[in-house]
């Protein structure tokens, strides 16, 4: 199967603009690249030997163009010697070298090329069939059972003699995993707002069941950040105030605040670390769904809201685990794998809509592709983005114009003045949040 996917040939186009190399020759790949290849780690090992033995690299000297921008193409580059340099229209241009972190990635992505590649040096590249960008997202909509298998997960080395990871995952198959529990306020609220049969009065009856969370929210409400002339006196004041969706996020807010809890300290950092980001990650989604008039902002802000809850489930079973048995950099390289799978089982356990409920699925699949229009998916991972913009980790992800999120905002593309303006918009609520949810 593997090889209808990769086995591409070279078009006599192609052959016209690339320049042989005079200091590589082809040779055969090894399944250990391959498997650093991001998504083709994902095939089978059986799959990547398989294509293996029967492919060999590619090899192209300096000045040999790889694509031009506005091209369409059924296959994509894996770049795996030398340095290529990326040009947009704009007549910006970086370079990718082989062994970065970038590339990892395809050089671009997508239907249709928004950048040129230019070989600087002796190049070394596998072609492979742009079919395999969707190879995650098949494996996503296939069915809990290949989902929720750790075997499925990718798991790196270092965990692969984990007590920790290996105690967890058991635990997760056998569903003997104690998952966090909302209160019953915000789970009340949250269905009847979903069915949309609750009015305002309603819904503060609901709110004020819970007198912490009522106190809280006509706090919140009063704020200046709602500019109102009098201040709101009561639960109805404030719900009427804020709107029906805006409440049901808040009260889900100040409800999960309280699921980032521990008595070891380190463990209670990551804790706050992690609620903090899903703080950040709301905020962006906010002002980015606002920014590209997508249809629900409060939506957005709740699926960034819970885009990392699989952790919370994961940290709380390492806070009950013996701590002679772990060190703390087995908890590090298993965060990022098990966030996915696990987020989604609580949202599908806590009875979330299907779309909210895959959001920890999607939510680091740079690579996946929603359709042409802007979806839920592609706001969590455009926050994401620019969250590592603004942390200054952005050399750790794919090259922007290989994320098909990107080309789905307003202006077509992501520049670094958008990406500012996003960011400042977002600080000050992000700010206002954190301190009132201290």
């Amino acid at each position: 199967m593997l090889k209808r996917f990769l086995n591409k040939d070279k078009s006599r186009s192609d052959q016209q603009r690339l320049v042989p190399s005079l200091q590589l020759t082809p040779r055969p790949l090894t399944v250990a690249e391959l498997k650093q290849l991001i998504p083709l780690r994902n095939f089978s090992n059986e799959e990547l030997e398989a294509f293996a033995l029967s492919q060999t690299t590619e090899t192209y000297g300096p000045g040999s163009i790889l694509f031009e921008r506005g091209e369409s193409e059924d296959h994509v580059f894996y770049l795996l010697s030398g340095t290529v340099i990326i040009k947009s229209e704009e007549g910006q241009e970086y370079e990718i070298t082989a062994g970065s972190a970038k590339s990892r990635f395809p050089l671009s992505s997508g239907k249709t090329h928004n950048v040129t590649a230019i070989s600087k040096t002796d190049i070394e590249v596998i072609r492979t069939s742009s079919r395999v960008m969707h190879r995650n997202v098949q494996d996503i909509h296939s069915g809990d059972d290949l989902i929720l298998n750790p075997e499925n997960w990718n798991i790196p080395e270092t965990l692969a003699n984990s007590q920790l990871f290996q105690a967890f995952s058991q635990h997760f198959s056998n569903e003997e995993l104690k998952l966090p529990t909302l209160p019953d306020v915000a789970v009340r609220l949250r269905k009847a707002v979903q069915k949309e049969d609750i009015g305002v009065a309603e819904a503060a009856k609901i709110v004020q069941l819970d007198a912490t969370i009522a106190t809280k929210l006509l706090h919140i409400a009063n704020s200046p950040l709602y500019m109102a002339v009098n201040p709101a006196k009561n639960c109805l004041e404030a719900v009427s105030r804020l709107g029906l969706k805006a409440t049901c996020s808040l009260v889900l807010t100040l409800c999960m605040k309280d699921l980032f809890k521990s008595e070891q300290q380190q463990l209670r950092e990551k804790f706050k670390n992690v609620w903090k980001e899903s703080l950040h990650i709301a905020a962006l989604s906010y002002v980015l769904a606002k920014d590209n008039q997508w249809r629900d902002p409060e939506e957005a802000l709740l699926a960034g809201l819970i885009n990392d809850i699989g952790k919370t489930a994961f940290l709380a079973f390492v806070d009950n685990f013996p701590q002679s048995h772990y060190e703390m950099g087995e908890v590090d390289a298993a965060l990022p794998v098990i966030r996915g799978p696990v987020g989604y089982y609580i949202l599908k356990k806590w009875d979330f809509a299907e779309e909210l409920a895959k959001i920890p699925l999607f939510a680091e699949s740079w690579l996946h592709d929603s359709g042409d229009d802007l979806s839920l998916s592609d706001i969590i991972m455009l926050s994401k983005l620019h969250r590592a913009i603004e942390l200054k980790q952005i050399s750790e992800l794919p090259p922007i114009n290989t994320i098909p999120a990107c080309r789905k905002l307003r202006d077509g593309e992501l520049s670094p003045e958008y990406s500012l303006k996003v960011l400042h918009q977002a600080k000050a609520q992000i700010n206002e949040a954190l301190s009132f949810l201290r």
